[in-house]
């Protein structure tokens, strides 16, 4: 059954990032299927790299270069944009200061690269991320998309694995990057999801509130740098 949604975006400063809060009103849909993941403790994302042609279950990754870098590895022979397809693309996996990290670089292309969940805000509240900025990179480039889904227990399946993006309620769009920060420097952002759920949906029931989506997506409005990158990794829900 398919869903209409209407979208109001307000940026906030709250819990030491900048938020974007997609409320979304939805008129109609159908129930989300389970997502497939149950946690029973922490759940860690970008800890180790994976095929980004093609992901592991419960993992979307779609890239796409932008037209001027296309039309540069059309125009290039054969031989050269094989062997610079890989790495002309906004995505790859980089191996920064001796972590694994997602190096993400917008000014190349548009992406979207995130992983269907299923996890109760109450019982694995805190979300933490770590990440990078090279020298041309900055604030928004690139935004960490939270996916809210309002459900009662009793309507979902965990046998139904469901696969992709779900159905979402309501979302939040975190801009990565703080100013006043030395780039080439590890940077943590730790904060409480079910704080910052309760701080924009106070009426809603947090028991019946789950965590379905986390993504990565270029920022709106926003022109990156071609050089600019951002590198992603370890991000960790915990109780």
């Amino acid at each position: 059954m398919s869903a209409i949604f209407k979208t109001f975006p307000v940026l906030k400063r709250f819990l030491g990032v900048w938020v974007l809060v997609m409320a979304t009103s939805q008129i109609t849909a159908c129930a989300l299927p389970g997502a497939g993941v149950d946690v029973g403790g922490d759940l860690k994302l970008l800890y180790a790299p994976f095929s980004l042609d093609h992901p592991p279950r419960y993992w979307t990754v779609d890239q796409k270069p932008s037209a001027s870098q296309d039309l540069s590895r059309t125009s290039a022979s054969a031989s050269a944009s094989a062997s610079a397809s890989t790495s002309d693309l906004p995505l790859q996996w980089f191996d920064k200061d001796g972590r694994i990290a997602l190096a993400a670089r917008p000014g190349l292309g548009s992406f979207e690269f995130g992983r269907r969940t299923n996890v109760i805000v109450l019982a694995s509240p805190y979300l933490s991320f770590d990440w990078q900025f090279n020298s041309t990179a900055q604030i928004g480039d690139i935004e960490l998309e939270l996916g809210f889904r309002r459900q009662r227990q009793g309507s979902w399946r965990e046998s139904d694995l469901g696969s992709g993006k779900p159905a979402i309620d309501q979302l939040v769009r975190i801009p990565v990057g703080q100013p006043s920060v030395q780039y080439g420097e590890w940077q943590r952002e730790y904060f409480d999801l079910s704080t910052l759920y309760r701080r924009y949906w106070p009426e809603a029931r947090s028991d019946e509130v789950r965590l379905v989506w986390i993504g990565i997506v270029p920022g709106r409005d926003h022109k990156p740098s071609v050089s600019g990158i951002t590198y992603l990794t370890h991000i960790l829900l915990s109780r």
